[in-house]
């Protein structure tokens, strides 16, 4: 144990930091040979992955403590790993190795370029969730976000510049809102921005003598929720998800997104007060938004990868609802769902990307109507579809299982309204996402795909399109069938915010008897 603690810090610093050395080198040398970037590139995704599986099975359980370090020479930033972001640290890793092999198959224009950018938005990724400076922590968030803009368009799909320009003023105003509503909370509380970290900005927030403002919390929390396509901050997501390339699509939607989801927890739920008032109605009534609204919109897709986008806007309500219970009821079990639902999610989200993309590189589409057919051609893509898709709705054995009964079970309390329209989800999610399946590769063939088939036959996944969807959906599986790989981690910080929630509402209703 005493070795393992001494390489701690070096491992963690090198899952961050290699992507984004190896990118560097491949943006620089844009005359490398193919297979010595393609191996040097697999070893910037790969390396990661294994280092961060490594730290997430025997890191501590204590919010704020475990693998705390401060790191010397790299602008002053602490690094470390809490009960919250550790699995979200080993998931972002995992998601951006089956990005990473999926980008290295793709043939595109300036392709180390291409690789480059991905590894910067990974390693940028992974910083997120490994820091605990609130400077670092916009530092990194940014540093991904570029190369997402970039990426998208350069290398998108249709649409691509007004999906790019969409995403970068939504995500730009969404970060200058949160980022504004700390800065407020940190002069209130008199931090610096240098010695501004997560468990100072909690400590300091929670002393008698200081008491924010409602509206410092609000731009806080809409900020964040703007960043993990909170309704009605969000509709950059699905035509940005749509237009961009596969392996971004991936990262961002998987990973990346979680960002907001992790501020909120992390710094709006845990320092202010989110949990009581008219915040905490607001805050409801959007999440069920999401729910409700975003679901409905995915049953009038008629595009693929369309109704993958909007499906992940959808997936965010029962999180957001897992984070306001806790906040609001204190209820602990509904942070514990919702975080282990934001990992479930990343995972059968990529995949959900990588094997829509699968389809449209051998039909040439995305649409249903142009459609059909394909498990008789493509069985191995059919079955790998339908496990993605079980996933995604649900299904026991997968992670997302889970986070989504676990979330059901702990709005037991609230009112039957509420329970229903949660219930209902589970039905919406499995109309769309099953007429999805019978469309694509039950479906009656369409005229399109019996003239593309005639000319050239299908084939079915590849090799590496195999590696990268077994990545996902067995990591998926693992959780599935035991998640006390995540609890063991997030049950103790979701209990301390449940505490603080608890006691906030018993001094709110004191303070005011008429309030029950």
């Amino acid at each position: 144990m005493e070795t393992f603690s001494q390489l701690n810090p070096t491992l963690l610093i090198a899952a961050i930091f290699t992507p984004i050395v190896v990118g560097l080198i491949l943006l620089a040398g844009k005359s490398l040979p193919r297979s010595f970037s393609s191996a040097f590139a697999f070893l910037g995704f790969a390396l990661p992955a294994v280092i961060a599986i490594w730290l997430f099975l025997p890191c501590s359980e204590a919010f704020g403590s475990p693998l705390k370090l401060r790191v010397t020479g790299l602008w002053g930033f602490n690094l470390g790993l809490n009960g919250i972001s550790s699995p979200l640290f080993a998931m972002t890793a995992v998601v951006g190795l089956a990005a990473g092999i999926k980008a290295l198959i793709q043939e595109v224009e300036s392709r180390n370029t291409y690789l480059g950018l991905i590894l910067f938005m990974l390693g940028g990724t992974l910083g997120v969730f490994a820091t605990d400076n609130i400077v670092g922590f916009y530092f990194f968030h940014e540093f991904a976000l570029i190369p997402t803009f970039i990426l998208t368009l350069y290398w998108g799909g249709e649409g691509r510049r007004s999906a790019a320009m969409q995403m970068a003023i939504y995500l730009t105003v969404g970060a200058m809102l949160s980022l504004a509503g700390i800065l407020i909370a940190m002069s209130a509380a008199g931090l610096s921005l240098g010695e501004a970290t997560f468990v100072k900005l909690f400590l300091a927030l929670h002393t008698p003598q200081i008491s924010l403002p409602t509206a410092t919390a609000a731009i806080t929390l809409f900020g964040f929720g703007t960043l993990a396509s909170l309704f009605p901050f969000h509709s950059w997501a699905a035509p940005g998800y749509s237009a961009a390339p596969t392996p971004v699509s991936m990262i961002h939607a998987g990973a990346l997104k979680k960002f907001g989801l992790y501020g909120i927890i992390i710094i709006a739920a845990a320092s202010m007060n989110l949990g009581q008032g008219s915040l905490s109605n607001w805050f409801l009534i959007c999440a069920v938004a999401n729910v409700v609204i975003a679901g409905l919109i995915c049953l009038a897709q008629r595009d693929l990868k369309q109704l993958i986008s909007w499906s992940s806007v959808a997936h965010m309500g029962p999180i957001f609802l897992g984070i306001w219970v806790c906040t609001s009821r204190g209820v602990a079990a509904g942070l514990d769902a919702a975080i282990f639902l934001m990992v479930a999610h990343g995972l059968s989200c990529a995949a959900l990307f990588l094997l829509a993309n699968a389809v449209r590189t051998r039909t040439g589409t995305y649409r249903f109507d142009e459609l059909g057919g394909l498990a008789k051609h493509t069985p191995i893509l059919a079955a790998c579809f339908i496990a993605a898709t079980m996933a995604s709705v649900g299904l026991p054995g997968f992670g997302n299982f889970w986070g989504e009964i676990g979330v059901f079970l702990s709005l037991k309390g609230e009112p039957l309204w509420l329970q229903a329209l949660i219930a209902s989800t589970v039905v919406i999610s499995a109309v769309y996402s099953l007429r999805a399946v019978a469309s694509v590769f039950f479906g009656p063939v369409s005229k399109e795909i019996t003239e593309r088939f005639s000319i050239a036959p299908f084939k079915d996944l590849s090799g590496a399109e195999r590696l990268a969807t077994f990545v996902l959906l067995g990591a998926s599986l693992v959780i599935g069938f035991a998640p006390h790989l995540i609890t063991r981690h997030t049950n103790e910080d979701a209990e301390g915010l449940a505490k603080i929630a608890k006691i906030k509402k018993a001094l709110s209703n004191s303070a005011n008897p008429s309030v029950r």
